[in-house]
């Protein structure tokens, strides 16, 4: 509570708006006390931010999905906070920086408080979700798997619009930002492209089998790959195609591009360096022990591309020829998207655990027991890291 004090004309210098001053700055510098003391944990402790929370709206945090975050986390985490939801967190969720936004098998999308874990508000939609979120501008945009597509309103859950079609949607969707875009793709074999401003449709492109994963796009064109086993280069501008490659096997998860590349991995047990100009498979990898699909999204920053898989490897790959650079042993089956922040990498497994992981050499930092299996993307934010797992149990990691 901020206590006003009073002090009466006749006090030293007292002109009758003096207190009216004072006042001010006392709530101002109450204000930014508050603005700055960083979180506290569920005991009441301080928790420590290395910086300002940074926005990571998207799934994969940009949209050529190539899973960088900014700043640093250190090894020294604690659970911080956590919130239940009603069903499997599949869902990666992301920030403006003040909240986090994730969806739930309770057919519910959560808004909550970065610091604290304190609900904002929900939305019920349709179905279950499974879906990430993305933000863009004032509206989360998320489909749920009744094949229903909601722009909500970021500060009060309400809808904008929505917008229907006839299968589920269970990968996020993305934006070209220039363009005024939101994409997305169904399992009625379709991939959408909506005005975010009033949900119209623009265009749709018929692919020849489910699309499970996110499109990427760098404005121009928009890169995804199927169940038809293609991998599709289309024009962002009005749908139509530029090329496909046959990549052999179905494609679960969603490529990352760079340049003229997209890197992806197939259930045909292999990760792909595409080339996307001359539509040609660049190189192949694969694991010289146990083999297993490569159904997550790999991470790409600089000459490093990591790649989870159900082989419970986490690899990481030279993204100029394919060549090993290091594999990491996981406990289980790595279907959970890592991200890389500075030097470090963070992945989850099925079996519960989240890992930082070396960059440069593999080598495990440190690993925390979270519970529930990891099928989503880690948020890292601020110096803390945030998860939600097949519980229905979202999870703060930060600094104490």
């Amino acid at each position: 509570m901020i206590k006003q004090i009073f002090f009466s004309s006749n006090a030293a210098g007292g002109s009758p708006g003096g207190y009216l001053i004072i006042n001010a700055i006392i709530i101002l510098g109450l204000s930014l006390c508050i603005a700055c003391g960083g979180s506290k944990d569920q005991n009441g402790r301080s928790v420590k931010s290395s910086q300002t929370f940074t926005p990571w709206t998207h799934f994969r945090g940009n949209a050529a999905l190539d899973g960088v975050g900014a700043g640093t986390v250190s090894g020294d985490l604690k659970p911080v906070w956590t919130f239940k939801t009603g069903g499997a967190c599949l869902s990666s969720p992301v920030t403006d920086g003040a909240a986090v936004y994730i969806g739930s098998y309770d057919s519910t999308l959560y808004a909550l408080n970065i610091n604290t874990g304190k609900e904002i508000w929900r939305f019920k939609a349709g179905d279950e979700i499974e879906a990430s979120p993305v933000i863009f501008g004032e509206m989360i945009l998320i489909g749920d798997l009744n094949g229903n597509f909601f722009s909500v309103n970021k500060k009060n859950g309400n809808v904008n619009w929505q917008f229907k079609i006839r299968d589920k949607i269970a990968g996020s969707a993305n934006v070209i930002a220039d363009k005024n875009f939101v994409i997305f793709g169904s399992y009625d074999n379709s991939l959408y492209c909506l005005n975010a401003a009033d949900g119209q449709l623009v265009w749709k492109y018929g692919s020849g089998s489910y699309i499970n994963g996110t499109a990427a796009t760098d404005g121009s064109k928009i890169v995804f790959g199927g169940c038809d086993a293609g991998l599709h280069v289309i024009n962002a501008g009005d749908g139509t195609l530029i090329g496909k490659v046959d990549t052999e096997s179905y494609i679960a998860g969603s490529a990352v591009i760079r340049d003229n590349f997209a890197y992806v991995g197939s259930f045909g047990k292999k990760l792909l360096g595409i080339d996307i100009v001359g539509m040609k498979i660049a190189w192949t990898y694969q694991n010289d022990t146990r083999q297993q699909p490569f159904v997550a999204s790999p991470a790409l920053k600089d000459s490093f591309l990591v790649a989870p898989s159900r082989d419970n490897f986490v690899h990481c790959i030279n993204p100029a020829d394919g060549a090993l650079i290091w594999k990491f042993a996981a406990k289980g089956a790595v279907d959970a998207s890592p991200v890389i922040v500075g030097d470090k990498v963070v992945a989850g497994c099925g079996a519960g655990s989240l890992y930082l992981i070396e960059l440069t050499s593999g080598k495990l930092i440190k690993s925390f027991d979270i519970g529930g299996s990891l099928n989503g993307t880690p948020l890292v934010s601020g110096g803390m890291i945030i998860v939600g797992d097949e519980n229905g149990l979202i999870t703060a990691l930060g600094v104490i």
